[in-house]
């Protein structure tokens, strides 16, 4: 037996393993609907939490002690970039208004916050999994469960629970990001907030801020380049000899994060620069291969924003920025757990949810971190199949915006003991029943055309009133 496949069914070494073993049992005792998505949700961050301190000192939460230790020498009157850990010399990499903000853990004891930080991260990817399923179409009715059961799975994935060991930021970015979008489908006033702040933090996340601009979401894209501009204005006014350094110099010297070449790398970068040698070459494949998915990933991020769709418009232009980035860290592939979501809320063929579940298996990566080229070269391959094929349904997060009311009453009279009347467990039964086609209507289902026309129609509703919203003049009589 391969050693990745006996390390797969090896529940004291894989959490995902053990995670479905507590949760089959208790399903097998008969724990049905909320229980069960609690239960299993309670496991993996009991699971998550052991997989990131299990590793202990000097490099558990190696990442949260760098933060604190550059906060420390800037509390210091030195450089937020002349700390460097005892173990692998690395030192910080953000921009000033990152580090500085760890100033805060810095009187704590390590323990303290190691505790508190793994906690902030798991209340952050819960709210992320929340305004996920709002992205997602998920009525308030179901929200909940559906929220804990995406929880549940994404804690065992490679990129969540190595952000949980390391001590990484990048779920409260993730959170930033996801939220902003789901602020923008409901025409909110806050939306572009949270992306400028990501963008402030880690720059990435800054390709929303274009997709913003290219969806025509121009309220949204000048409250996020404020926002962007003054956080890190903020780190100009608490760190300017530092900011200098950084935005002329440390920005562009990409090997002080890594090697472009490192097996751990999953970015478009990473995977040309272990075929070709450094050199004009290498940097001319990388950026006709990085032109082509920026413009695939904006055009469809854009795509599914007119249609509705900000789920699939999140995880595409997330997936597409960790491409073209220099370097993108297994840890940062938060977007492409995500993109298991847009299947996640329909009830596709069985072999999608085969795909789905394969899909899951190798961002889980049993057996280890998953650094070899091998599997570094499939998860890349999975985020260029994102960018390029993740389906876009017409009319999607529409649902996710309707009135409490609506789910409620569908499900009014077929729930009992506050568990929801169908949880995912029971959706995975029934995916071979109905068959949805990539365009979201379904082919077999009786009732299928008239929830597409209205879900139609509550874009329509959506885009009339949101125009008026967004650039502050009602439309013409005629035109409503």
């Amino acid at each position: 037996m391969p050693e990745w496949l006996f390390e797969l069914f090896n529940p004291w070494t894989t959490p995902a393993a053990l995670g479905l073993a507590v949760v089959g049992v208790a399903w097998a005792c008969g724990v049905r609907g909320r229980r069960l998505a609690l239960l299993a949700a309670a496991t993996a961050a009991g699971l998550g939490l052991w997989q990131g301190w299990k590793i202990g000192p000097p490099s558990g939460l190696l990442d949260l002690q760098i933060y604190v230790g550059s906060a420390r020498g800037w509390l210091q009157g030195g450089s937020l970039y002349d700390y460097r850990d005892g173990v692998h010399n690395l030192g910080a990499t953000y921009p000033p208004v990152g580090p500085v903000f760890f100033a805060l853990f810095e009187p704590m004891s390590a323990e303290c916050r190691e505790i508190l930080w793994s906690a902030v991260s798991l209340v952050a990817l819960g709210a992320t999994a929340w305004f996920a399923a709002e992205l997602a179409g998920v009525e308030r009715a179901r929200r909940t469960t559906w929220a804990l059961w995406a929880f549940a799975a994404a804690v065992v994935t490679l990129p969540v629970w190595l952000t949980l060991r390391q001590g990484q930021v990048n779920i409260v970015l993730w959170l930033l990001v996801v939220a902003d979008v789901a602020a923008l489908g409901r025409r909110s006033r806050w939306s572009g907030i949270g992306i400028g702040v990501a963008t402030a933090v880690k720059l990435v996340p800054g390709l929303f801020i274009v997709w913003l601009v290219l969806a025509r979401r121009r309220a949204a894209a000048t409250r996020a380049v404020l926002a962007a501009v003054g956080a890190t204005a903020l780190g100009w006014v608490l760190a300017p000899s530092d900011s200098r350094l950084y935005w002329t110099t440390l920005i562009f010297d990409s090997d002080r994060i890594g090697r472009v070449d490192d097996p751990a790398n999953n970015s478009l970068l990473g995977l040309v620069g272990r075929a070709i040698g450094p050199g004009p070459a290498r940097t001319a494949v990388w950026l006709a291969a990085a032109g082509l998915v920026l413009v695939v990933g904006l055009w469809r991020g854009v795509e599914a924003a007119r249609r509705d769709d900000l789920l699939c418009a999140t995880a595409v232009v997330g997936c597409a920025g960790t491409l073209v980035s220099p370097i993108s860290w297994t840890h940062h592939l938060g977007f492409a757990v995500l993109a298991l979501a847009v299947f996640a809320t329909r009830r596709p063929r069985p072999w999608a949810v085969a795909g789905v579940v394969a899909a899951w298996i190798v961002l889980v990566s049993p057996g280890g971190h998953g650094n070899e080229v091998a599997t570094s070269t499939i998860r890349t391959a999975g985020l260029l199949a994102i960018v390029a094929f993740l389906p876009i349904v017409t009319g999607r997060s529409a649902a996710g915006r309707s009135s409490p009311g609506a789910g409620a009453r569908r499900t009014a009279g077929a729930s009992s003991g506050g568990d929801d009347a169908e949880h995912p467990v029971d959706e995975l039964a029934a995916a071979a029943l109905e068959v949805v086609a990539p365009d979201g209507h379904a082919s077999e289902h009786v009732g299928a055309a008239l929830d597409h026309e209205v879900g139609e129609l509550l874009e329509g509703l959506a885009r009339v009133e949101g125009e008026g919203a967004e650039h502050g003049a009602p439309l013409a009589g005629e035109d409503r």
